[in-house]
């Protein structure tokens, strides 16, 4: 007699080349016995020996979908025992926060010309906006610094004893957008900007100046 039966591995390949119509077949059912049904009679309509009674039947790839909200790419839906397996979602680690290292070898005390604490206690900046353009201010125009970077920046908040932004690029960005007092479009070169420097040169200390 010969055995017509289908070896292990072809019942595999079989199995495999139908599993996606028969996913599509199953998952048409809502509930899990009307899915072991269909399972069943699909797999016999195929060849292939029916599954033990009473077993749960296999994980069967569920149809991707390739416009649902929410589908991480290269993610595949699953169903076990006719409910739908609980999705994981990717995380993604936060962005490092930047890091700014002062300028160490700055004197702000130079030779001939006020120092940046006797400039800063003239001008009385008031928040964060005003201490940004007087340092920046301070170091273009008395120490003919070129190339400010935040960490002057910084340095200058340190000597004159003022706590820092806690994020002190955006801070100046800010100033710049919100006031126009600085030019933030290189933030290896930040420089004061006309009304910049106007309002350090005529207007401040501006709570003086409103009253």
């Amino acid at each position: 007699m010969i055995d017509t039966a289908p070896r292990d591995g072809e019942s595999f390949s079989r199995l495999l080349e139908a599993m996606p119509r028969i996913a599509e077949a199953v998952n048409g059912f809502t509930s899990e016995e009307s899915q072991r049904i269909a399972l069943q009679a699909l797999v016999r309509a195929i060849g292939l020996p029916d599954p033990a009674a009473g077993e749960s039947p296999p994980i069967v790839p569920a149809p991707v979908d390739d416009h649902a909200e929410n589908h991480d790419a290269g993610s595949t839906a699953q169903v076990v025992n006719g409910q739908p397996a609980p999705h994981r979602r990717r995380t993604r680690k936060p962005a490092a926060k930047k890091s700014w290292a002062r300028v160490k070898d700055i004197n702000f005390r130079p030779a001939g010309k006020a120092s940046l604490r006797e400039f800063a206690t003239k001008k009385e900046p008031a928040n964060f906006h005003e201490k940004n353009v007087v340092a920046v201010y301070y170091l273009e125009e008395f120490l003919a610094v070129t190339s400010i970077t935040v960490g002057h920046v910084l340095a200058a908040y340190e000597e004159c004893g003022w706590k820092s932004p806690s994020i002190p690029d955006n801070s100046l960005i800010v100033t710049s957008s919100q006031k126009g007092w600085l030019d933030t479009s290189d933030m290896k070169a930040i420089r004061t900007m006309h009304p910049g420097r106007n309002v350090v040169q005529y207007d401040m200390p501006l709570q003086k100046a409103k009253k």
